[in-house]
Parts: structure tokens; sequence; C-alpha cells
């Protein structure tokens, strides 16, 4: 191992989803919806007929690196990742570890990309072509993408810097390509709300929420981020309350500072053990999972959720 590999170990420590799963694996049942973790915030989702990209970002930049270079995407890690057919590329807000690959993978694939207009004006700088750009707005509507429905919720970033949001602002204008990773401006927060294979699924990014937003919904999957949680008040509680999840999976509680495969490492403070005995305690009849990168999760149901080769069923009560 190498001394830099040896420090990044020990910095941020590794995490094995397998030791620290409760539920005991059963017979592999197929689900309506198919949900692999990209690392960070991202995710693919993908029915029999299409597949949405949520906030990816893969190509993992060492720490070194964003604090003295512009970012370029990393096309061999995008050609590995990311499926060829993407429908549409869904980014909730525009910092860095969202954004950064999203405009190349869209470019690449000829897929929608969907967020704000900071989202859509580094989408320019990149050369993506307008008719694959959508400006969700203030006030965004919802859209469609083969069989799968998304609506962009309204939401907050949490005061993750000294009581701030980092990097705050947005930009109008096609930015100079590539920046720098405080060039990237968040530029407006959204959950995203998405309806696929019968199921719904909500992926919050940033640690907070509009709990106004939120109410009277519901949410069968729960992509929980989980950077920042103790900057927000209640934030589980308020989140599991209002949307009555049956499957929570963490996000956004990884170092995404190492290529994918290094495997998971934890950021400073994330209690992956403290995380999922208080969604039990706020939901009892929930589950959570801990996929691994690029594990894919079979959601169909209460009785048909399947991860990797496993089906994990809810203990009993």
């Amino acid at each position: 191992m190498s001394a830099l590999g040896a420090l990044y170990d020990l910095a941020f420590p590794r995490f094995s989803a397998r030791a620290h799963q409760r539920d005991k694996p059963e017979q592999v049942k197929s689900g309506g919806v198919r949900i692999t973790w990209l690392g960070t915030a991202g995710h693919i989702i993908s029915t029999e007929q299409t597949t949405v990209l949520v906030d990816p970002y893969v190509s993992r930049h060492q720490l070194g690196w964003l604090a003295t270079r512009r970012l370029q995407p990393d096309d061999d890690a995008i050609a590995k990742w990311i499926p060829r057919r993407v429908d549409a590329v869904l980014c909730g807000h525009s910092h860095f570890d969202h954004l950064l690959d999203a405009p190349r993978i869209a470019k690449k694939t000829g897929g929608k990309l969907v967020g704000s207009r900071t989202t859509c004006s580094f989408a320019r700088a990149e050369g993506v072509p307008e008719a694959q750009l959508v400006d969700v707005g203030g006030a965004p509507k919802p859209l469609r993408f083969g069989d799968i429905t998304v609506r962009f919720v309204p939401s907050l970033h949490a005061r993750i810097a000294l009581g701030r949001v980092p990097f705050p602002g947005s930009l109008h204008e096609p930015p100079r390509l590539p920046a720098r990773a405080w060039q990237y401006k968040m530029g407006g927060a959204f959950g995203i709300l998405i309806e696929a294979g019968g199921v719904r699924i909500y992926h919050n990014g940033s640690a907070d929420l509009v709990d106004a937003e939120l109410e009277g919904e519901h949410a069968d999957v729960l992509l929980v981020g989980l950077a920042g949680r103790y900057a927000t008040r209640d934030y589980l509680k308020r989140l599991v309350s209002l949307l009555t999840p049956e499957l929570v999976l963490p996000t956004h509680h990884d170092a995404f500072f190492a290529p994918l495969e290094r495997g998971v490492h934890l950021l400073p403070g994330v209690d992956l053990g403290g995380f999922a005995s208080e969604v039990r305690a706020l939901a009892p009849r929930a589950r959570v999972i801990m996929p691994d990168y690029g594990e894919p999760i079979a959601y169909g149901g209460l009785d048909h959720v399947a991860a990797g080769t496993a089906t994990f069923r809810k203990a009993a009560s």
C-alpha cells in the first residue's frame, strides 16, 4: 500500500456495508425499479425502459487537486461507471461534487440535463446542445422521461461551513471551463421526487429541507444525504415523518476524494450505525440498507428488496 493510500485510510476510515446489514439475505426477486449508488450523492435509477441519473460524480478528484487545480471530468471513470444509455441527468444543486460530470455525461449520451439555471450555464459552457437542457426554474413542474416521472422540490442546503452554506450564489452566463471547485456555485437546492416502476423515490442530496414542500407527500424509498446531517435541526425526524418511507438508503456519507475502486470510506463525523438506529426508532417498519458502490438495489414493494445477489426482508417485529 502506498503512503498516500495509508494516509487516506487513516483520515477516512473504510466501511464495509455487509458487516453492518441487520437483515438476512434470501432469494432474489425482481423489483419495479433498480437503484444503483455511484458514490457521493450519485445514483442510477432505472426501469426496463428508462434510465435517469441523479447527481452523478465519478471523477473523484483528490483533495490536493480540488484545492489547487481546475477540475476536468474523468472520461475513463465515466466510461466505466455510467451506462451508455441515459435518458436524463438530474442535478439537485450545482456544487462540483453533484454537477462536474453531469454536462459531459449528457453530451456523451444525448440525455436531457435537468437542473437550475446555474446547472444549465455550466452545461452550455461544456457545449451541451440547448435542446437537451431543462431549466427547472423556481416552481418546477413534473417532467416525464419514458416511464419515469420527475419533480424537483424546492429545498435547502445544509449549513456545513461554519454555519453557512458553502459556495452560495448562482451563475446566469456560461463560465470559463475548466473551473475551480469554489466556482461551482450552489445555484439553488432541490430534492428530487421520482416515480419509476410504480415506486416513489425521494432523493435528498443536501442535508436540509423545506417541510412545507413535502407536506402530503409520500416516498416508498428515501435516499437521504448525510453530509451535514448534524447541522440541521431534527433532520431525519422531519424527513421520515413527512415521507413515511419503507426503505431508507444513506447517500453522500462517503469520502469522495479517491477512485470508486478504493471502496467506501466515510467522511469525518459520519455515524452510520447511529443513523440506522435513529431511522429504526422513528420508523420501526422501515428497512435501512447501506449499499456498496455499483451495487443495484431492486425494489418492488415491501417484500421485494434485492441488494446485489441478495434479497433483504424487513426483520420480524
